[in-house]
């Protein structure tokens, strides 16, 4: 009894370290998602509109900007995960054929991620530091995977921790099921990676579409400025900017929709 409160306990002072660090990474993030998001207004109402007094009502469109960037940011981060995790069960299975234990093999794993991804900032060496610190506090493995699959919305981690689970409770051949593991995550990101290449192409016409109005703005102000000057000079013509910016919104997030494929 005594050892599972100290492992709780130990589990908690874990969780409460890394939580301050993902707070405050979520901060960082924040202000930098701001930052970008205003310096993106700021440009357009300098091309729009010549001034900056739309910035005020416009501030409305940070809201949609904000939620788009942490979509694309969690998107990246999802496929960083899902290829370290790929990784990582090669790492184990040759560690497991080498007749290390399952915790040593995590050990092992994580030094060879850090060779893997030296220079590179990849989320996945964080969570695997993570991982190999509950291992040192005698936190299950299970439990470990588990946090791990919450934490990332991986389903792949969250399907191995209870294979672990199932193993170490009924004795079953670890090497086998990490075989299968990984065959059926390849196939899946094998699967997926096809996908986007196909959709690559008709994303790139899609954003050049969606570019073509404000280029064309760009090309009349440095050519021909008196042409387009009335736009900046009346009430009206700040309106047929308003109208031209919110279909352009408007398509963006309807193409966005058709082309969001969820996995």
């Amino acid at each position: 009894m005594k050892e599972g409160q100290n492992r709780r306990r130990r589990k908690r002072n874990l969780s409460s370290i890394t939580s301050d660090r993902i707070n405050l990474d979520k901060c960082k993030e924040n202000v930098i998602f701001s930052l970008a998001g205003e310096l993106g207004l700021l440009l357009l109402n300098i091309l729009c509109y010549g001034d900056m007094y739309w910035m005020i009502p416009e501030q409305v469109l940070m809201v949609p900007c904000f939620k788009i960037l942490k979509e694309r940011k969690n998107k990246k981060e999802q496929q960083l995960y899902q290829k370290g995790f790929q990784d990582l069960l090669q790492s184990l299975l040759t560690s497991l054929q080498a007749g290390y234990s399952l915790n040593n093999s995590c050990r092992i794993a994580l030094r060879e991620l850090e060779s893997l991804y030296e220079g590179e900032q990849n989320p996945m060496l964080g969570q695997m530091r993570r991982i190999v610190q509950g291992i040192d506090l005698h936190i299950a493995l299970e439990q470990l995977f588990m946090d791990f699959a919450e934490r990332t919305n991986l389903e792949e981690a969250r399907q191995f921790a209870v294979v672990i689970e199932i193993v170490q409770s009924t004795g079953g051949n670890v090497v086998e099921i990490l075989k299968r593991t990984m065959q059926h995550l390849k196939y899946k990101m094998d699967t997926e990676e096809e996908i986007r290449v196909l959709l690559s192409g008709k994303l790139f016409e899609k954003n050049i579409m969606l570019s073509m109005p404000f280029f064309i703005l760009v090309y009349l102000r440095l050519a021909n400025p008196e042409y387009v000057a009335c736009f900046y000079k009346s009430v009206a013509g700040h309106l047929i900017m308003s109208a031209m910016i919110g279909i352009t919104v408007a398509c963006f997030f309807w193409s966005d929709k058709i082309m969001d494929i969820q996995f």
